[in-house]
C-alpha cells in the first residue's frame, strides 16, 4: 500500500528582514563557494542516478507484465515445446513475482502434466508465498492435489484445511469438504468426522449438502 506523502507548510519568518537574509546568503556563498557547487553537482548526480534506476525498474516491471501476458495467452491456446521453452525463459528471466505469477502457474501446470512433479511442486510452493490471495490459494490447492497423487493424504488434508480458513467463499467450502475426504483417505476418521460436524454446523444447502451427507456416511462406516 502506498502511504500518502506528508504535506509540509512553510515556516513563518520571525523578524528576518529580506535584505538581511540576502546579505547572509551572499556571505555564505562567498565563503563556501566551492563546497556548495560540489554539493549541488553531487546531489544532481545522485538524483539523476536515482531517476534512472527507478525508470529502468518501471520499464523492467512493464516488460515482465507484457511477457507474462504474451506467454500465458500462448500457453492457453497450444502448449507445445516452443511455448514451454518460452514459459521457462520468462520465469527464469524475471523471477517469480506478482508480474509473472500467471506464467509461473502455467509452467507449474505444464511440468505436472509432463510428469515433472518435483519441478511443479517447487513452483507451486513459490506461489503459496505470494502476497496475492488468489495466487496463494491456487498454489496451495495444486500442492494439495500433488500430495493426493503421491498418497500423502495427511499433508493434503492440512493444505485443504488451510484454504478452508482463508474465507474464499465457495473455494473454501469445497476445500474443507476435500480435507474431510483426504483425512479419511489417510485413515483419520476422527478428524474427518470433525470436518463433517463443522460443515453441518454451517447448514449447507442444495448439492453441497448432498456432498457433505455422503462424506458423513463414509465416516460413519469407518
Amino acid at each position: 500500500m502506498l502511504t500518502p506523502k506528508k504535506k509540509f507548510t512553510k515556516k513563518e519568518l520571525k523578524h528576518d528582514p529580506l535584505l538581511d537574509s540576502l546579505e547572509k546568503g551572499k556571505e555564505i556563498y562567498e565563503e563556501y563557494n566551492k563546497q556548495i557547487i560540489t554539493g549541488v553537482v553531487a546531489l544532481t548526480v545522485i538524483l539523476l542516478l536515482a531517476w534512472g534506476w527507478m525508470n529502468s525498474r518501471e520499464t523492467a516491471k512493464n516488460t515482465a507484465m507484457l511477457e507474462n501476458t504474451k506467454v500465458t495467452l500462448a500457453a492457453s491456446q497450444d502448449l507445445d515445446d516452443n511455448v514451454m521453452a518460452e514459459l521457462e525463459r520468462v520465469v527464469t528471466e524475471y523471477g517469480n513475482n506478482s508480474n509473472t505469477n500467471q506464467a509461473t502457474f502455467q509452467l507449474a501446470i505444464a511440468r505436472m502434466d509432463r510428469g515433472d512433479h518435483a519441478g511443479a511442486r517447487d513452483l507451486f510452493t513459490q506461489l503459496t508465498k505470494s502476497s496475492d490471495k488468489q495466487t496463494k490459494i491456487a498454489g496451495m490447492l495444486k500442492l494439495a492435489y500433488l500430495n493426493e497423487r503421491g498418497k500423502n493424504f495427511s499433508d493434503a488434508a492440512i493444505l485443504y484445511g488451510q484454504v478452508a480458513e482463508m474465507d474464499a467463499g465457495t473455494v473454501s467450502r469445497y476445500a474443507k469438504l476435500q480435507s474431510g475426504y483426504t483425512y479419511l483417505a489417510a485413515g483419520d476418521a476422527q478428524q474427518a468426522g470433525v470436518v463433517v460436524s463443522a460443515l453441518l454446523d454451517e447448514e449447507p444447502t442444495g448439492k453441497f449438502k448432498e456432498y457433505v451427507k455422503y462424506l458423513e456416511g463414509e465416516v460413519l462406516e469407518k
